[in-house]
């Protein structure tokens, strides 16, 4: 389903509408939710950087050590557990009505606080966006291995779409940390490709890859023959997909990483 700019508005004010009734009435269980979404998210910083601090510090030293990795998974998870708990005080004063008007205070936190909100709200509809991208070329291929028809363009794919094409949300991706075009293009192909039989995607690779300039054929075909990949796509495991080593590896090699940025 294509949303216009227009419909994509008014669903986005709607939203906004029942969010702010359900805010006003079950604030208490809100914030139950926003303690457990702390914890969470903590968890869940923590296990990410542990999975990637040597790839996130080497763009800072050459030599990054263990403990480095230690040291930034535990600061940042629990400045991200005391970040949310501050918000959780910003959101248990909103819609409360107190003499003496809004303090200047109050008024910078709330600003910061909704920054923050809208910031985190599009990293994880632009990370979203790009595992349902990958599930939909693997859903594609099917579709296309059973002559059926294609399948729809997944929700938060068209959201990320929306948010990254309009003008005055563009420069998000700038400070999207997770935002890895390359990458995310790569496993689109690598799940498209092995969900297909060996002549089939070698027949792939030459009617629609060959032409783009992508280098390395060999090694990208092995990408379509790994075992391990294969069972990623079959399992339906896009996010250990996307963080594969072996994808990793590949766009590491010579000119990968610029071609795959534009290749979809």
């Amino acid at each position: 389903m294509n949303l216009d700019p227009q419909t994509t508005i008014l669903i986005s004010l709607g939203v906004l509408l029942l969010f702010i009734i359900l805010f006003a009435v079950f604030k208490g269980v809100i914030r139950m939710i926003l303690l457990a979404a702390a914890v969470i998210a903590s968890v869940a910083l923590w296990i990410f950087l542990q999975n990637k601090g040597f790839t996130l510090l080497a763009l800072i030293t050459d030599s990054p050590q263990p403990w480095m990795v230690q040291a930034l998974a535990w600061t940042l998870s629990i400045f991200a557990f005391a970040v949310i708990l501050h918000g959780m005080n910003w959101f248990s004063q909103l819609f409360s009505w107190r003499r003496g008007g809004a303090s200047p205070c109050g008024i910078i936190t709330t600003v910061l606080m909704t920054a923050l909100m809208l910031w985190v709200g599009s990293v994880g509809i632009s990370y979203y966006g790009n595992i349902a991208r990958i599930s939909y070329y693997r859903d594609l291929a099917l579709a296309h291995q059973q002559h059926q028809q294609a399948p729809p363009m997944p929700w938060f794919t068209q959201a990320k779409n929306i948010i990254r094409k309009a003008e005055a949300t563009a420069w998000l991706r700038t400070i999207d940390p997770l935002e890895t075009p390359a990458q995310a293009n790569l496993a689109c192909i690598v799940a498209y490709g092995c969900t297909l039989t060996e002549p089939e995607f070698t027949r792939f690779y030459e009617e629609r890859l060959a032409n783009s300039g992508v280098p390395h054929p060999t090694r990208f075909l092995e990408l379509f023959r790994d075992k391990g990949l294969r069972t990623l796509v079959r399992e339906g495991r896009f996010v250990t997909l996307l963080e594969n080593k072996s994808l990793n590896a590949f766009l590491q090699l010579r000119n990968t990483q610029q071609v795959m940025e534009k290749i979809i």
